[in-house]
């Protein structure tokens, strides 16, 4: 099989499980319903992605390793820079990718049923898929926010990361009168509420 072949199978296969991965869950998704959908025999799904776990971890991959890769450009280009970290800057890098990202991506439909499935299933992938960003980002905080301690900046790295998934989920607040705002906007509001998280000094949590 030639290289375009193989990379035009891998693509039906992976728009297919991503199909029916968003719309009826991974459980009630089986490889022959991905196979029969991308018009491949069942044997190629596991020949390009081993399991069915795989299948999904790829499925991910695809929509947030694109994210994340800008993420970590934007974040060095920081570090080498001349000019100092601020809390303002590393957010912006670790958020505008997302927003530039939007709204022509399905990313938010397959985070969202990503994060309806169990723990134990999704967990792995997560730690997979954004273990580096995390720990790179973190690195980075930790010289504009000193005064917090490790474990409370993780807290707080991960309480923000859950903003931001609700934010691909709700774009605008459920009781919003107002227009509906653009994403990047959106993001310019997650963007004040994290300065505030992250910039609040740890001693006035324990008093």
């Amino acid at each position: 099989m030639c290289p375009n072949q193989l990379g035009s199978t891998q693509d039906r296969i992976l728009d297919a499980a991503e199909e029916l991965f968003v719309e009826m869950g991974y459980s009630a998704t089986s490889l022959r319903a991905i196979a029969q959908l991308a018009d491949v025999n069942i044997a190629a799904t596991n020949y390009h992605f081993g399991s069915k776990e795989g299948l999904l971890a790829a499925v991910i991959n695809r929509h947030v390793e694109p994210v994340n890769s800008e993420r970590l450009i934007r974040l060095s280009r920081l570090e080498d820079s001349k000019c100092s970290l601020t809390l303002r800057s590393l957010l912006e890098a670790f958020f505008y990718p997302l927003a530039d990202t939007l709204p022509n991506s399905k990313l938010p439909a397959v985070m969202g049923r990503m994060l309806s499935e169990p723990e134990s299933l999704t967990r792995p992938i997560m730690a997979e898929q954004f273990g580096e960003v995390s720990k790179r980002f973190q690195t980075a905080l930790e010289r504009v926010v000193p005064g917090l301690a490790k474990d409370e900046l993780n807290w707080r790295f991960h309480l923000m990361i859950g903003s931001m998934i609700h934010l691909l989920k709700f774009p605008n607040p459920v009781m919003n009168e107002q227009p509906p705002v653009a994403f990047k906007d959106a993001i310019e509001h997650l963007i004040t509420f994290a300065t505030a998280g992250l910039s609040q000094e740890q001693e006035f949590l324990n008093d």
